[in-house]
């Protein structure tokens, strides 16, 4: 008997902790706090800085790769331009998801190809891909 409570109790807490995880885009701009055209500037500059933020990380990473001493020029410039590559794709799918998925994800009729839902998914996509290179590169 307990160990089925034990176990109803577990996958109420992982429900729990799984709901309460709060979008990047939404730490930024909530839009419980904030509406109208205040809430779209904060997306607008959201949006900006993260995406400012990701090429600022490239831009570090290839001095990272830059400094290795124990790489080849040859292994070192192919490194890079792999990076550049992937960044190239990452901002191609990025932009293809926001702009042509993303919408459709809204609440309802009339949400549907919203300018809100761009942004959102704009900043989500440039802070989990930051946060995915800060943990391969500078951790």
């Amino acid at each position: 008997m307990r160990a089925p409570l034990a176990f109803a109790l577990l996958c109420l807490s992982v429900a729990l902790a799984c709901a309460q995880q709060t979008r990047p885009s939404r730490e930024l701009c909530d839009s419980k706090t904030l509406s109208g055209r205040p809430y779209f500037l904060c997306l607008e500059k959201a949006m900006r800085d993260t995406h400012q933020a990701m090429e600022t990380l490239i831009a570090r990473i290839n001095g990272l790769i830059d400094s290795r001493a124990d790489l080849a020029p040859a292994q070192r410039s192919r490194w890079k331009s792999s990076l550049e590559e992937a960044q190239v794709l990452f901002v191609r799918f990025r932009n293809q998801e926001c702009q042509a998925v993303a919408p459709f994800e809204g609440q309802g009729w009339a949400r549907v190809g919203t300018f809100e839902e761009r942004l959102l998914c704009l900043i989500d996509k440039n802070v989990t891909r930051t946060r995915e290179l800060e943990a391969r590169y500078t951790k």
